[in-house]
């Protein structure tokens, strides 16, 4: 598949064939000659395309995300390897989480052209949470609770496997998280600008879309953690109890003034905690910080209010962190209720749990679904 050709390819209705060449894959997942037949395109930005694409030879659908790449055409297959693009690899290191995106494959097109491209197959979900929160807007509602609980849940699951690996995505946004409209199963998807979380690293403040932008990436942190996801979860929770965005500036500076309105002036203490570089300034006049409950509305339980609260931090190590938020009473309903779409929230991978203490597992994992899971259980 070419991703400039593809809409080219898609009305005269031909068919698009993987090359393989030698040393074509690396270490990728394995993946056999396909072809695949480009249906529409699903999103576009400065990286490239995203198409919706059939695969001719079993009618499974897939999405390829098509990647401008800078480099020579006898280097191409290289990008291949895993070693020299980033998205790449992080999705190899990730693969397998039920809350994360599947990477089937990859391969390169265009490579004796002038704009080659790395295309990305990966697997397709029908909708995405900023769709579903605009047709709940559309029709004048608010999405259910118990959709929030199950949404935010893995949300904060896949995170919580992303960053015990020391990665960080960086543009968590409604956007960016695809759904199953009938298991309701969520996925983070979009890892082009996540990155590795490296003691003393550099990285640019311009990151993240701005209404879900920490509050250190607005006042110019280069030197930030995984925190700034954590910020991302709880706008994004937010969202989906009032049925729109918390903050909502214009620019940095006004979105910084929007998180004021709600948190407070920032102390001395929060301003270094987010950018120690940052100069000495005193806010005035001084802002109170506003109740949650006020916040939210009144739409949300009280443990919703809570949890907003503990995401919601100007400190970025005071955060929550996503393992621990998902001990949250908030979701203690998913864990009590046996019902078939919870089957998966609890399967955790081998090492998912490594980090917790054996009263966080038994905290994390309801007693029914170890029963149901238990050796004897399935010998029956």
């Amino acid at each position: 598949m070419v991703a400039e050709a593809a809409a080219e390819e898609d009305r005269s209705g031909a068919a698009l064939k993987r090359p393989r060449e030698e040393g074509d894959g690396g270490d990728l997942p394995e993946l056999e000659l396909r072809t695949y037949r480009p249906q529409r395109i699903l999103g576009q930005g400065s990286f490239g395309k995203v198409y919706q694409a059939c695969v001719l030879e079993t009618g499974d659908t897939v999405a390829i995300k098509s990647i401008g790449i800078k480099a020579l055409p006898g280097q191409c297959f290289q990008q291949l390897s895993g070693r020299n693009d980033r998205e790449v690899q992080i999705l190899k290191e990730l693969s397998g989480h039920p809350n994360i995106v599947c990477l089937k494959g990859a391969f390169l097109s265009g490579v004796d052209g002038t704009e080659p491209k790395l295309n990305l197959v990966l697997e397709f979900l029908s909708d995405t949470l900023h769709r579903v929160l605009k047709h709940y807007n559309q029709m004048s509602q608010m999405m259910e609770h118990r959709y929030v609980r199950l949404y935010q849940y893995q949300l904060l699951r896949g995170l919580a496997y992303a960053h015990g690996k020391g990665i960080v995505h960086i543009d968590i946004k409604p956007q960016n998280l695809l759904l199953d409209g009938g298991s309701h199963t969520l996925k983070i998807c979009d890892w082009g600008t996540a990155r590795r979380m490296t003691l003393g690293g550099q990285a640019a403040a311009y990151a993240c879309s701005r209404y879900y932008r920490a509050p250190e990436l607005i006042l110019g942190a280069t030197s930030y953690t995984s925190a700034v996801d954590l910020w991302s979860a709880g706008c994004v929770f937010a969202e989906m109890l009032i049925g729109q965005p918390l903050f909502t500036g214009a620019d940095g500076i006004k979105q910084l003034v929007e998180i004021i309105k709600v948190l407070g002036t920032p102390s001395a203490l929060d301003l270094r905690a987010m950018n120690p570089n940052y100069p000495s300034y005193e806010f005035a006049p001084a802002v109170s910080p506003q109740p949650w409950e006020r916040v939210l509305r009144g739409f949300a339980p009280r443990e919703a209010n809570e949890l907003a609260e503990m995401l919601l931090k100007y400190d970025p190590a005071a955060r929550l962190q996503p393992i621990q938020a998902l001990m949250h009473r908030f979701f203690d309903a998913l864990r009590i209720a046996e019902q078939p779409d919870h089957l998966t929230l609890f399967n955790f991978l081998h090492g998912e749990l490594d980090w917790c203490t054996q009263q966080e597992r038994e905290r994390l994992i309801p007693r029914w679904y170890l029963v149901k899971h238990s050796p004897s259980t399935k010998s029956r």
